[in-house]
């Protein structure tokens, strides 16, 4: 297990927050947690704060499908021909071809970032200079925007205007298909399994079978049973409370800001340690979106409730044929002995 450290090869490590490799451009700072050569040119992801002000130009990416979930602050943001005033929990999906961009209106605005093919994450190597700092500038030049041109997948627009002055709505419930949208905080399709409240941020429709985006939120909890995947990669960011997780050979505790990549293969489980523990996980290719669904029962309300439901695990046994899972021990039960 890597950590610290950005392995070079599809290996499962951990970056603690604050750390990964960073690059500073203008008044902004891009930390770089996955990159493609990490995630075997599954995924790549960064971790994006600035000033008051800071913007990206508006640019679409050619094969790029690109996913933006708000950490901390407040942005304005073009997508498409719509503007958006982002605020923390909102989460934009950007299909390839769309054009996008921001301008961060509240300092130490922060947002997640992570593409889904492509090579448009290399573009803050290139508009940016490697950087020990972990906060960015307040007074710097504006960065030359044409380092990036033809050697990334990106490419700046100006022929994308908004078509009002007016902040566009948020959806409260993701489009049926391969669409560009922002879903307001707290909304999506949500489930419950127990305790544990799943969002769907975006699933496969949205991304043409490339990835899912769940967010899981719950209370401290007991462990899911040790397991891994033949086919599909996931990562976990925690945003709240603390996770226990054993990935690999060791275990690992993820506190708010650190990140955790697990490739196929690697034997894996979790366990919510801290209270009002949140975390976002992106799995790719979406293939695994079936086990939620059949874990999972829809649910309305938008925090978990006191008292859990049954926990509906029997119906994940009855598919077991159909899913990329590969159970170690049982739910409930104890871990498999060390080497399992």
């Amino acid at each position: 297990m890597h950590v610290n450290d950005l392995p070079g090869s599809r290996l499962p490590y951990n970056i603690q927050a604050g750390e990964g490799q960073r690059f500073v451009f203008g008044t902004q700072l891009a930390t770089v947690i996955a990159r493609t050569e990490d995630t075997g040119d599954l995924m790549a992801g960064c971790l994006l704060t600035g000033a008051k002000g800071s913007t990206f130009p508006v640019h679409r990416h050619t094969h790029s499908h690109e996913a933006i979930f708000v950490m901390e602050g407040s942005a304005s943001f073009v997508l498409g021909d719509e503007s958006y005033l982002l605020s923390a929990g909102d989460y934009v999906n950007i299909p390839p071809g769309t054009a996008h961009g921001y301008t961060l209106l509240i300092h130490r605005t922060k947002l997640l970032s992570f593409t889904f093919g492509g090579n448009a994450n290399d573009v803050y190597r290139e508009i940016g200079t490697s950087y020990a700092g972990t906060v960015y500038r307040e007074t710097a030049s504006e960065p030359d925007w044409s380092c990036a041109n033809g050697s990334v997948d990106i490419a700046f627009a100006t022929d994308s205007t908004p078509t009002s002055s007016e902040y566009a709505t948020k959806v409260g419930t993701a489009p049926g298909g391969l669409l560009p949208y922002v879903l307001a905080a707290g909304e999506g399709e949500r489930m419950l399994a127990g305790d544990q409240l799943y969002t769907f941020l975006g699933d496969q429709r949205q991304s043409g079978g490339t990835f899912i985006a769940v967010l899981t939120e719950g209370p401290k909890g007991t462990p899911i049973p040790r397991h891994f995947h033949e086919k599909h990669t996931e990562v976990f960011f925690c945003l709240n409370g603390s996770l226990q997780m054993f990935a690999g050979d060791r275990d690992i505790t993820l506190y708010p800001g650190d990140f955790l990549h697990v490739p196929p293969g690697t034997v894996h489980s979790f366990q919510l340690t801290g209270n009002d523990t949140r975390f976002i996980g992106f799995l790719t290719p979406g293939l695994f979106e079936p086990f939620f669904r059949y874990l999972c029962d829809p649910f309305e309300g938008h925090i978990y409730p006191l008292e859990p439901l049954p926990f509906r695990f029997d119906r994940v046994l009855q598919h077991m044929s159909e899913l990329d899972l590969k159970l170690l021990g049982r739910p409930g039960g104890p871990p498999p002995p060390a080497g399992a």
